[in-house]
């Protein structure tokens, strides 16, 4: 499946289980509280968020999302694993634009207007989700694909692993 995210704010791009994330943070959220309750979340497994820019960049990215691949040795430009809980039998890809109006405001949730399409439907259960990026939007260069941004490859595991305690290439340490 390839979805594309086209418009709105695409720095920060997750993985949501809308079935069970906490969106709401305050109505006059604090970008490092936000950070920090994305953390708390990821480490609950119900969401992983990846900053795909430091320089603010704005891309349409074009992910592929996969299942059960193996993506060993393939050459890309940054890659990582962390873990899902699926309990609804689907994930959304969020961008920062929904990200943040769901911190914000109570009745904004995940998925929004933008991100109801972009669903994926698995069975429920534990998920270990290897990303691997391709575009470096801070450069403008691929490195090994150059058809695609962004591969999302879920396998189902027995149990939830650990994620990084940190949104995932975050630079705003």
């Amino acid at each position: 499946m390839k979805y594309c995210l086209d418009r709105g704010d695409t720095n920060f791009i997750a993985l949501v289980n809308a079935d069970q994330y906490e969106s709401f943070v305050d109505e006059d959220w604090q970008f490092d509280a936000l950070l920090q309750h994305f953390s708390d979340e990821m480490q609950l497994g119900r969401l992983l968020v990846f900053q795909m820019t430091e320089e603010g960049i704005e891309h349409s990215w074009t992910i592929e999302v996969r299942f059960g691949a193996s993506l060993d040795g393939k050459e890309c430009f940054r890659r990582v694993e962390g873990y899902i809980e699926v309990t609804a039998n689907t994930l959304y890809i969020a961008d920062y634009d929904g990200l943040t109006m769901a911190a914000q405001f109570r009745d904004e949730t995940i998925p929004d207007a933008s991100s109801a399409s972009r669903v994926i439907e698995l069975n429920n259960g534990f998920y270990q989700v290897e990303v691997l990026q391709f575009y470096n939007a801070d450069q403008n260069e691929y490195v090994g694909e150059d058809q695609i941004d962004m591969v999302i490859n879920l396998k189902e595991v027995p149990e939830l692993g650990a994620n990084p305690d940190q949104v995932i290439w975050c630079s705003y340490l």
